[in-house]
Protein backbone atom coordinates (compact mmCIF):
# COMPACT_ATOMS: atom_id res chain seq x y z
CA UNK A 1 0.00 0.00 0.00
CA UNK A 2 1.73 3.41 -0.86
CA UNK A 3 1.67 6.43 1.54
CA UNK A 4 -1.20 8.72 -0.07
CA UNK A 5 -3.52 5.88 0.20
CA UNK A 6 -2.31 5.11 3.76
CA UNK A 7 -2.87 9.15 4.72
CA UNK A 8 -6.34 9.07 2.35
CA UNK A 9 -7.53 5.94 4.62
CA UNK A 10 -6.41 7.80 7.83
CA UNK A 11 -8.08 10.87 6.79
CA UNK A 12 -11.50 8.87 6.04
CA UNK A 13 -11.20 7.02 9.51
CA UNK A 14 -10.86 10.64 11.14
CA UNK A 15 -13.91 12.02 8.93
CA UNK A 16 -15.89 9.08 10.00
CA UNK A 17 -15.06 9.49 13.76
CA UNK A 18 -16.30 13.25 13.25
CA UNK A 19 -19.09 12.12 11.81
CA UNK A 20 -19.74 9.56 14.24
CA UNK A 21 -19.16 12.21 16.99
CA UNK A 22 -21.78 14.84 15.24
CA UNK A 23 -24.42 11.88 14.67
CA UNK A 24 -24.73 10.91 18.35
CA UNK A 25 -25.13 14.81 19.68
CA UNK A 26 -27.78 15.42 16.81
CA UNK A 27 -26.35 17.64 14.58
CA UNK A 28 -27.58 16.01 11.11
CA UNK A 29 -30.90 15.84 12.90
CA UNK A 30 -30.65 19.59 13.58
CA UNK A 31 -29.29 20.42 9.97
CA UNK A 32 -32.36 18.30 8.61
CA UNK A 33 -35.42 20.13 10.61
CA UNK A 34 -33.57 23.64 10.31
CA UNK A 35 -32.30 24.44 6.96
CA UNK A 36 -34.74 24.95 4.36
CA UNK A 37 -32.94 24.76 1.15
CA UNK A 38 -31.50 21.70 2.32
CA UNK A 39 -28.54 22.38 0.27
CA UNK A 40 -26.29 20.93 2.98
CA UNK A 41 -26.92 17.80 1.44
CA UNK A 42 -25.74 18.66 -1.99
CA UNK A 43 -22.57 19.27 -0.51
CA UNK A 44 -22.39 16.53 1.39
CA UNK A 45 -23.13 14.10 -1.30
CA UNK A 46 -20.17 16.20 -3.73
CA UNK A 47 -18.31 15.52 0.00
CA UNK A 48 -18.61 11.74 -0.66
CA UNK A 49 -17.95 11.54 -3.85
CA UNK A 50 -14.95 13.75 -3.98
CA UNK A 51 -13.35 11.78 -0.99
CA UNK A 52 -14.33 8.30 -3.15
CA UNK A 53 -12.92 9.37 -6.57
CA UNK A 54 -10.08 10.89 -4.18
CA UNK A 55 -9.48 7.56 -2.77
CA UNK A 56 -9.23 5.41 -6.09
CA UNK A 57 -7.20 8.27 -7.14
CA UNK A 58 -5.17 7.67 -4.26
CA UNK A 59 -4.70 3.52 -4.85
CA UNK A 60 -3.91 4.33 -8.74
CA UNK A 61 -1.51 6.89 -7.73
CA UNK A 62 1.97 5.44 -7.39
CA UNK A 63 4.07 8.13 -8.36
CA UNK A 64 6.25 10.48 -6.54
CA UNK A 65 5.07 14.06 -5.41
CA UNK A 66 7.47 14.87 -8.87
CA UNK A 67 6.00 12.65 -11.30
CA UNK A 68 2.48 13.26 -10.59
CA UNK A 69 0.47 14.44 -13.22
CA UNK A 70 -3.43 16.36 -13.16
CA UNK A 71 -5.77 14.26 -14.61
CA UNK A 72 -9.37 14.78 -15.12
CA UNK A 73 -10.22 13.43 -11.59
CA UNK A 74 -8.28 15.51 -9.72
CA UNK A 75 -8.88 18.39 -11.50
CA UNK A 76 -12.94 17.06 -11.04
CA UNK A 77 -12.23 17.11 -7.84
CA UNK A 78 -11.04 20.54 -7.24
CA UNK A 79 -14.00 22.01 -9.16
CA UNK A 80 -16.33 20.57 -6.87
CA UNK A 81 -14.41 21.64 -3.42
CA UNK A 82 -15.29 25.11 -5.32
CA UNK A 83 -18.33 23.77 -6.09
CA UNK A 84 -18.97 23.22 -2.13
CA UNK A 85 -18.05 26.74 -0.81
CA UNK A 86 -20.29 28.67 -3.36
CA UNK A 87 -23.18 26.15 -2.65
CA UNK A 88 -22.35 26.77 0.96
CA UNK A 89 -22.32 31.13 0.18
CA UNK A 90 -25.51 30.21 -2.21
CA UNK A 91 -27.07 28.64 1.13
CA UNK A 92 -26.37 31.71 2.94
CA UNK A 93 -27.91 34.26 0.66
CA UNK A 94 -31.07 32.21 0.82
CA UNK A 95 -31.27 31.83 4.59
CA UNK A 96 -30.94 35.67 4.41
CA UNK A 97 -33.16 36.51 1.87
CA UNK A 98 -35.85 33.47 3.60
CA UNK A 99 -35.12 35.81 6.96
CA UNK A 100 -35.87 39.24 5.53
CA UNK A 101 -38.88 37.76 3.94
CA UNK A 102 -40.59 37.49 7.01
CA UNK A 103 -38.98 40.71 8.10
CA UNK A 104 -41.00 42.98 5.57
CA UNK A 105 -44.15 40.39 5.62
CA UNK A 106 -47.00 41.44 7.12
CA UNK A 107 -46.35 41.30 10.81
CA UNK A 108 -49.00 43.23 12.98
CA UNK A 109 -46.70 44.41 16.32
CA UNK A 110 -49.69 44.56 18.09
CA UNK A 111 -50.66 40.65 18.15
CA UNK A 112 -47.93 38.35 20.23
CA UNK A 113 -48.74 35.92 18.04
CA UNK A 114 -47.68 37.28 14.68
CA UNK A 115 -44.45 37.85 16.95
CA UNK A 116 -43.77 35.27 17.99
CA UNK A 117 -44.05 33.52 14.32
CA UNK A 118 -41.47 35.94 12.93
CA UNK A 119 -39.22 35.02 15.20
CA UNK A 120 -39.22 31.34 14.32
CA UNK A 121 -39.58 32.24 10.76
CA UNK A 122 -36.06 34.33 11.35
CA UNK A 123 -34.06 31.81 13.65
CA UNK A 124 -35.01 29.68 10.60
CA UNK A 125 -33.62 31.51 8.33
CA UNK A 126 -30.27 32.40 10.44
CA UNK A 127 -29.70 28.48 10.88
CA UNK A 128 -29.84 28.09 6.98
CA UNK A 129 -27.76 30.61 6.63
CA UNK A 130 -25.47 29.38 9.35
CA UNK A 131 -25.72 25.52 8.62
CA UNK A 132 -24.95 25.66 4.77
CA UNK A 133 -21.85 28.25 4.98
CA UNK A 134 -20.16 25.93 8.34
CA UNK A 135 -20.80 22.48 6.37
CA UNK A 136 -19.70 24.34 3.01
CA UNK A 137 -16.69 25.44 3.97
CA UNK A 138 -15.73 22.76 5.83
CA UNK A 139 -16.39 20.40 3.01
CA UNK A 140 -14.67 21.89 1.05
CA UNK A 141 -11.60 22.43 2.95
CA UNK A 142 -11.69 18.84 4.07
CA UNK A 143 -11.38 17.79 0.01
CA UNK A 144 -8.64 20.20 -0.28
CA UNK A 145 -6.54 18.57 2.41
CA UNK A 146 -7.24 15.09 0.29
CA UNK A 147 -6.21 16.81 -2.58
CA UNK A 148 -3.06 18.29 -1.38
CA UNK A 149 -2.02 14.60 0.05
CA UNK A 150 -2.76 13.54 -3.56
CA UNK A 151 -0.88 16.45 -5.41
CA UNK A 152 2.40 16.85 -2.86
CA UNK A 153 2.22 13.30 -1.41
Amino acid sequence: MNKVLQRWYLFVMVYLCGVYALYTNGIFVDIYENDVTKLTFVIYGLFILSTGILGWVSHKCKLGPKKFKHNKFTDMCWFMSDAMMTLGLIGTVAGMIFLFGMIFGNIDPSVPEDLKNALGHMATGLSTAMYTTIVGMVCSLLTRVQLMNIEYG
